[in-house]
């Protein structure tokens, strides 16, 4: 099967908005440069943006759930879309996802768990099917989908399904894999994860500690955590040992790689877009800005104005 084909190493550039800061550029993406003169493609936002714990600490108060991912996309241009793992979208409710979305704003997407837990990959035809024609409406922003796995998924349970499953995928998307049983952890796997082209993500979560192996051009690293913390909307956890392992882990990948994609989740330390700035910040990264919310759309004028 053809994967899509590969940039060339070290073409890569910022987006036209960017400006330079902390060793790399880029407004909200970063392009940390490498020493063989190329470039790598760095983006850093969250699992999902739909919390009302992030009414107060990153929303505005008087803000409306419609109105969540129009602001979300003013200060991060990184999105993995959860709800797609619990309930396939309409092609509508995509488009007005892209359509909500500035240019240069970037998806990812969860399978469903319909076709990976409930019906794990096998006569998943029919949902598969939904599930593409709505990710196809946000084809041009989108960077990679997610496959994840059942912790109770293991090798001997499902490597001939998984893997007939990746070689039937459509060519027109970026693939990453989450193993969350220690069984999926050896070379014959990787081996096959290579020859697709589709990454092995890395993780940060309670199910398994997954080894940093490089499967393809591109990390997709998820910081997940556990679901001790009940309540949302503030850092609880000091994770920066954590997110200083991986971040190592993806610098010793330097020459490697051509973008990277890194997401957190609420639960990790509380608090996804402030998980963010300090992973920034641990990068050499300026933070992003949370005001940003409130920079009026292009073509509207702000009450100082008037």
């Amino acid at each position: 099967m053809t994967r899509p084909r590969r940039p060339e190493s070290g073409t890569f550039s910022p987006p036209d908005d960017s400006i330079q800061g902390g060793g790399f550029t880029g407004r909200i993406s970063s392009i940390y440069p490498r020493r063989d003169g190329g470039v790598v493609e760095l983006r850093i936002g969250c699992v999902g943006y739909s919390y009302p714990e992030w009414v107060g600490p990153f929303y505005p108060r008087h803000a409306s759930q419609e109105e969540f991912l129009r602001m979300f996309g003013k200060v991060f241009d990184l999105l993995e879309i959860d709800s797609t793992f619990y309930r396939i979208p309409l092609p509508d409710m995509t488009r007005d996802w892209r359509q909500l979305t500035p240019e240069g704003f970037s998806f990812s997407a969860k399978f469903p768990k319909v076709v990976t837990h409930e019906l794990e990959f096998r006569r998943a035809k029919e949902p598969l099917a939904r599930f593409f024609a709505a990710i196809a409406e946000l084809k041009p922003k989108v960077k990679a989908l997610l496959i994840q796995l059942a912790p109770s998924y293991t090798l001997i349970r499902g490597e001939q399904e998984l893997f007939e499953f990746l070689q039937s995928l459509p060519d027109d998307y970026r693939y990453a894999v989450e193993f969350r049983h220690g069984s999926w952890f050896n070379e014959t796997v990787y081996d096959s994860l290579r020859k697709l082209e589709i990454a092995m993500a890395w993780s940060e979560v309670q199910y398994t500690d997954p080894p940093p192996i490089l499967t393809t051009d591109f990390v997709y690293l998820r910081f997940i955590g556990d679901r001790s913390l009940k309540k949302l909307g503030w850092v609880q956890i000091d994770r920066t040992p954590e997110m200083r392992k991986w971040l190592g882990h993806l610098r010793s990948f330097e020459g490697q790689v051509d973008r990277a994609y890194v997401f957190f989740n609420n639960h990790f330390a509380g608090f996804g877009p402030a998980c963010v700035n300090v992973f920034r910040d641990l990068a050499g990264l300026p933070p992003v800005d949370f005001q940003a919310i409130h920079a009026p759309e292009r073509g509207q004028k702000r009450i100082v104005d008037f």
